[in-house]
């Protein structure tokens, strides 16, 4: 358990330093905070982020990392292609709904409903979670897919308002956070 939280641990300083210090730099040459118990107040906050960001991800992978794997390798004990597809979908579907990084970017774009948002982004992951089953399945060419799927996203983007598609382009590297990450990871290494 200490060797997973020291992991952890490296792996939330990694997410945090690297904006902290950009902040800290910020504060010493362009953009200086109004005072000194500013710039502790947030540098301390990062402190606390990053502990809580490790405890976080350590319970999330030790509760949500077995569940993922019990239901990957139920899943694939039932050889029935339909159930698998349509498990795959909904689990993809819910777990990104519940993203609460998805949440909070939702809330500060003002151009695009909150709703439409998640429910497009929850959609786009249930939808290319399937894709990926059904690729390692068929034994398809992931350059074939990545191809396919690229040149419809640039079409699509050829009639979507400008408003949008930075969002639209930006919001699915939202998902891949604390709660996707460990249940989708893990039904995939029983899954595929």
């Amino acid at each position: 358990m200490n060797k997973q939280l020291y992991l952890k641990l490296l792996e939330s300083i990694k997410s945090v330093f690297p904006i902290t210090l950009i902040v800290v730099l910020l504060n010493f040459t362009i953009i200086p905070f109004d005072n000194f118990y500013m710039l502790l107040s947030f540098i301390i906050g990062a402190v606390l982020l990053v502990i809580g960001m490790s405890f976080f991800t350590l319970g999330a992978d030790i509760s949500m990392m077995s569940i993922g794997e019990k239901v990957g390798g139920n899943l694939t004990k039932t050889k029935n292609l339909l159930l698998i597809i349509f498990v795959t979908f909904i689990i993809g579907f819910i777990i990104t709904t519940a993203e609460p990084d998805l949440k909070v970017l939702a809330e500060q774009i003002s151009s695009v409903p909150n709703e439409t948002l998640i429910v497009a982004v929850s959609l786009g992951v249930g939808i290319f979670l399937v894709v990926s089953f059904l690729r390692v399945f068929f034994q398809i060419r992931l350059s074939y897919i990545l191809i396919f799927l690229y040149f419809i996203v640039f079409v699509l983007a050829f009639f979507t308002k400008e408003d949008f598609l930075a969002v639209a382009f930006d919001s699915g590297g939202v998902n891949t956070r604390q709660n996707t990450h460990p249940i989708i990871n893990s039904m995939g290494v029983c899954l595929y």
